[in-house]
């Protein structure tokens, strides 16, 4: 629940599938300290995820388009998302079954899209031992096994897995969370850019200023053109139905959306607005944003930002501090994108988002040389590997008094209208 007192220490969750655990933030007794959660929601259960598959929105259920085929496919996102599929793929692989295609017929691909290939422990954390163990697992790698299947009315190319389009019933099974290109994730994003080739990627994901799709940044949907065009390519390449989870501040299953790309997709989008809707303030101090549970890398972290860039008023005045926290536990991460050195990497100090306003990053993982060149020169900006460097930093800046606000999962967090 929202509130403020005193210096009270304040706990925010911590390292998304690498703990899941908590951080104690302290402040000065005599600071105003706002907690600013979203509005939240319960777990549904396994009862919930049953009522989901049995309920599709916009298709059939997925045991009757199933009937009759020999084979499917299943994209799962990967560990920098924090969708929990091993809790859904059970009842997924049930309902396959119950039309006619059995775990010996079903391949998961990890949609890594432009992120880093998954191990065996990873994809345990991510799908479960007992699916893992009876279900074939292959990652997508973007530089190969790739059909090309024409163009996109935007000019995107569209390359897609092989292995995807050589299944008979096309699936998916991601998350909807914030998103500062297509909105929200979800939907067709295990397509293009979850399986899509290298070129098809960078495409859609350059800025409209170099001939990328325009219209698009967090919370916007409906007439966001990189969305649009990402929907168009999972058309070309026959995406039947999709699975995506809303979950709730930690990681639980607040709401789950079966069926069509776009039906499902949009009534999840509504939902999660909901789950996700956020009481902020104007103008304070300091604003502390976490990026779980988006925290697995740091090439990630900037999501913490999302309901900053939401907002419709200045949450940290001018003059004031910014800090990102991110566990960051596998450190700076990979992105074939928007990494350093790569062909959209953004050399930009981060600092740069904020005006004149300080920026601190709080993060036990990485090091300064682990940073974008431009931002390891940036003198101002400060990085700490303890929350005690962080409140050193805040004291000498803002002395006796301030207001500060914490946002303990801001990466899916988004300001209430």
């Amino acid at each position: 629940m929202p509130g403020s007192a005193a210096g009270k220490p304040v706990k925010i969750p911590w390292a998304s599938w690498f703990g899941d655990t908590e951080v104690t933030l302290e402040f000065p007794d005599s600071w105003d300290v706002g907690f600013h959660p979203p509005a939240d929601g319960p777990d549904i259960g396994e009862e919930g995820i049953r009522r989901a598959f049995a309920n599709p929105i916009g298709t059939p259920r997925i045991s009757d388009l199933a009937r009759g085929k020999r084979s499917a496919v299943i994209v799962v996102d990967d560990l920098s998302r924090p969708t929990p599929a091993y809790r859904v793929l059970p009842t997924y692989l049930d309902e396959l079954a119950a039309g006619g295609i059995d775990r010996d017929h079903v391949l998961i691909i990890i949609g890594v899209a432009c992120h880093r290939q998954l191990i065996r422990e990873d994809m345990e954390k991510k799908l479960g031992r007992e699916v893992l163990e009876t279900v074939q697992v292959k990652n997508h790698f973007a530089w190969d096994n790739c059909a090309y299947l024409g163009v996109t009315s935007r000019g995107t190319p569209v390359h897609v897995n092989r292995d995807f389009l050589a299944a008979e019933l096309k699936l998916t099974l991601g998350g909807i969370t914030p998103h500062g290109g297509p909105g929200f994730g979800g939907g067709a994003k295990l397509v293009l850019p979850g399986v899509a080739g290298i070129e098809t990627s960078h495409a859609n994901h350059r800025p409209p200023e170099a001939g990328g799709p325009g219209n698009r940044g967090v919370n916007r949907v409906d007439d966001n053109e990189q969305r649009l065009d990402m929907e168009e390519a999972a058309r070309m390449a026959g995406l039947d139905a999709i699975v995506n989870t809303v979950i709730n501040s930690r990681r639980g299953i607040a709401g789950l959306f079966v069926g069509n790309m776009v039906a499902a997709h949009r009534a999840g989008v509504e939902f999660a607005r909901k789950v996700f809707a956020t009481r902020v303030p104007a103008n304070v101090d300091v604003g502390v944003f976490n990026a779980y549970p988006k925290d697995t890398e740091f090439v990630q972290a900037g999501m913490a930002f999302n309901v900053w860039q939401n907002a419709r008023l200045p949450i940290v005045r001018e003059g004031g501090t910014i800090v990102l926290c991110t566990a960051s536990s596998e450190g700076f991460g990979f992105h074939s994108l928007h990494g350093p050195s790569m062909r959209l990497s953004n050399t930009r100090s981060p600092r740069q988002l904020f005006g004149d306003r300080q920026l601190v990053i709080f993060c036990p993982n990485i090091i300064r040389r682990d940073l974008p060149a431009e931002a390891q020169a940036d003198e101002g900006l400060i990085l700490c590997r303890t929350w005690g460097e962080v409140a050193g930093v805040l004291e000498r800046r803002h002395g006796a008094g301030a207001r500060v606000a914490v946002f303990p999962c801001s990466a899916m967090q988004l300001a209430e209208d």
